[in-house]
């Protein structure tokens, strides 16, 4: 074992192993740190200001072999460099990366009660002795010794436990492991069942149609017989668990549809035997109690904009990156960019349906002069003219677009980036989401 553990200040004397901090600004492990990092130790260190250091994974030190009063850094060299950039931004001297610079300085000026001074750390008496504890760390499973990652289905069950919110694919798996009428041995493997692509499938409304499911506020239900509904989960979840099984098979809207198809006969829910009444994947069956359903969730008790539950399949790289940021960025405190950022998502996701499917004079949608409405409308039109849409369904964003002082209205937008007087507010965001979601919902399932 190491000698144990010590607080050690941030600020001289240091040395490192690699790219430790020190005083010196001119350091060239520093410099080589931010350049391979970049905003990720940005990331970091507001993360650290958030939250403080895990206290379940503590700086490495030994004792320096020519100095015993140094300490050489044998694991947490990110750490301690953001940490002392967070101290003492002026460090960051090189000119390309004043960009860095300047976000570690506003993080600096804004958090000066919440920054950390010291740190502490587990010393050893040899490198070598923390060599192996550093190597069960970032070397992989190792057969089960080092750390095991999670797969897709257990961060959803951490999520679902954090956040209280449950995804669609997780409560598919729920239903079935709940549901008597559900094959022991499918039951026992839904663990190693590959969320991914479930989720894959139940977000494509012909799917869900298929089996005669339906998503509302982000809660799977149904008003079909339920053991006519799990005949066709069962094969889904047969088929995904084949090792033999391809993704190409569902990868687009067409594939998807071309799989149903080949259903065998005995595996086809009949959707026309209606439950006594409508039941939900993460309730109870309808049979078994009377019950109320639990309550749905209150728009204001969310901070993010696009909730887990709404699963997207985006095929544009940016669009699904700025789809994936609007799950994430926190609307309390970020309410401006989340607002600039939806306006942004709405009109790219329309460009990417109207290129799909030729809707424009000329091949790119943000040339052809369309404004937004009108880019809307067009989608709205050719959603309701090829039955993939009902009027219900496009009346949400209709509305909201055509009301110019609406938060979708071209005024309000407009004030929201140019008027330095007016700000969205995150509860209105939420509610506008919520009455178009079902519309972007069947936009993106229509585009390969």
């Amino acid at each position: 074992m190491g000698k144990g553990d010590f607080h050690s200040p941030l600020h001289p004397p240091w040395h490192g192993c690699h790219s430790s901090p020190r005083q010196d600004a001119g350091y060239p492990g520093m410099f080589f740190m931010i350049d391979d990092q970049g905003d990720k130790l940005f990331n970091l260190a507001e993360h650290i200001v958030q939250n403080g250091l895990n206290p379940n994974d503590k700086i490495q030190v030994v004792v320096s072999n020519h100095d015993h009063t140094l300490y050489n850094v044998l694991e947490g060299n990110r750490r301690l460099v953001a940490l002392r950039l967070l101290n003492n931004p002026d460090l960051i001297e090189d000119g390309k990366h004043s960009s860095i610079q300047k976000k570690f300085k506003k993080l600096h000026d804004g958090n000066k009660s919440k920054i950390i001074t010291e740190v502490e750390c587990t010393i050893y008496d040899s490198p070598a002795e923390a060599d192996k504890w550093i190597k069960l760390k970032h070397a992989g499973q190792s057969d089960g010794v080092g750390t095991v990652a999670w797969n897709a289905q257990q961060v959803q069950r951490f999520e679902e436990k954090v956040e209280g919110k449950s995804s669609i694919a997780l409560q598919t798996i729920k239903a079935l492991q709940n549901a008597p009428d559900v094959p022991s041995d499918i039951k026992s493997n839904l663990i190693n069942l590959k969320i991914t692509n479930l989720d894959r499938l139940l977000s494509d409304p012909d799917v869900r149609d298929f089996l005669g499911i339906e998503i509302n506020n982000g809660i799977v239900q149904s008003d079909v017989d339920k053991k006519e509904v799990l005949k066709g989960l069962i094969q889904i979840v047969k088929d995904l668990l084949d090792p033999k099984f391809n993704v190409k098979k569902i990868y687009t809207k067409d594939d998807r549809k071309d799989y149903i198809n080949k259903f065998l006969k005995s595996s086809k829910p009949n959707t026309s035997c209606r439950a006594p009444k409508p039941w939900q994947f993460t309730g109870p069956s309808p049979a078994s109690t009377s019950k109320p359903s639990k309550a749905k969730p209150n728009p204001q008790d969310r901070e993010k904009l696009i909730p887990k539950s709404c699963a997207l399949g985006i095929s544009n790289p940016k669009v699904n990156a700025i789809y994936h940021e609007l799950q994430k960025l926190n609307l309390v405190k970020f309410t401006n960019a989340a607002a600039v950022l939806y306006r942004v998502f709405i009109e790219l996701s329309t460009d990417c349906y109207i290129e799909e499917h030729k809707l424009a004079s000329t091949p790119s949608s943000a040339k052809s002069g369309m404004d937004l409405q009108q880019k809307i409308n067009v989608v709205a039109n050719h959603l309701e003219t090829k039955k993939l849409a009902d009027v219900a369904i496009c009346k949400g964003i209709r509305t909201a677009i055509k009301d110019k002082n609406g938060l979708l209205g071209i005024d309000t937008w407009h004030a929201a980036v140019h008027n330095n007087k007016f700000s969205q507010t995150p509860n209105n965001l939420i509610i506008t989401w919520d009455n178009i979601q079902s519309f972007m919902t069947i936009l993106w399932d229509n585009i390969k």
